[in-house]
């Protein structure tokens, strides 16, 4: 079996994570909630960062009088131009085993499936010249049900499988969602180790557990075709 199409996590995965996340992202909300005119206090930031949900995030604009619905796509914008800013001052950016994804591209179909917002990733793929490798990309979009429709749920990952029409697939991550995600979109799915990760148990067992991308090149189904 040879795979035909690779995706990829962003987040943890092609680009490195900020020394304070995810922390600091309340930075974002507080800057939101600042424009509707709310001093925010920690539980209304808490309630936007790690392990956020819909009905927690609700609750803490809803206590202070604003539409959710109105709030969200603000955060998302705010959030987005955040991460850009972090990327031009080389807060964030890629990790360089990313490098070995100029050689994964001359055998296989590539493509991108984030949580994290979808101008965030198209700025991040330009922002590294990164964005001619791949053919599918998907990051949320900045409504409430794009947030529904994040990792577990498959549908950005379909969305991409459609795109590059895949039948045999292996989605690359670093979280127990994108395991899950992979498995419940019919892909195998590796499961990248690093620092961040050394702690971190796993719910669901991944196809394949690697410490860096440079390992894909050694997975069955991956490994470059003989010259």
């Amino acid at each position: 079996m040879t795979y035909d199409a690779i995706l990829f996590d962003v987040d943890g995965v092609l680009l490195d994570l900020h020394a304070d996340h995810p922390t600091v992202y309340r930075e974002a909300v507080a800057t939101t909630f600042d424009e509707f005119g709310v001093p925010p206090e920690d539980a209304d930031l808490d309630a936007f960062v790690s392990g956020a949900t819909v009905e927690s995030m609700r609750r803490a604009c809803s206590e202070h009088g604003v539409e959710f619905e109105t709030f969200w796509p603000r955060r998302e914008t705010n959030a987005s131009d955040l991460q850009c800013e972090m990327m031009d001052e080389g807060e964030r950016v890629p990790y360089g085993d990313c490098a070995v994804l100029h050689e994964l591209v001359e055998d296989h179909s590539m493509g991108v499936v984030s949580s994290n917002q979808h101008a965030t990733v198209e700025y991040m793929l330009a922002r590294f010249d990164l964005e001619h490798l791949f053919d599918a990309v998907y990051g949320r979009e900045p409504t409430v049900e794009g947030f529904r429709r994040t990792k577990p749920d498959t549908h950005y990952v379909e969305r991409a499988k459609a795109d590059l029409d895949v039948a045999e697939g292996l989605y690359v991550g670093d979280s127990d969602c994108d395991v899950s995600a992979a498995h419940r979109a019919g892909l195998d799915s590796a499961f990248v180790r690093r620092s961040h990760r050394e702690d971190y148990a796993l719910s669901a067992e991944p196809t394949y557990e690697i410490s860096s991308l440079v390992g894909l090149l050694d997975l069955p189904g991956v490994a470059p075709s003989s010259p």
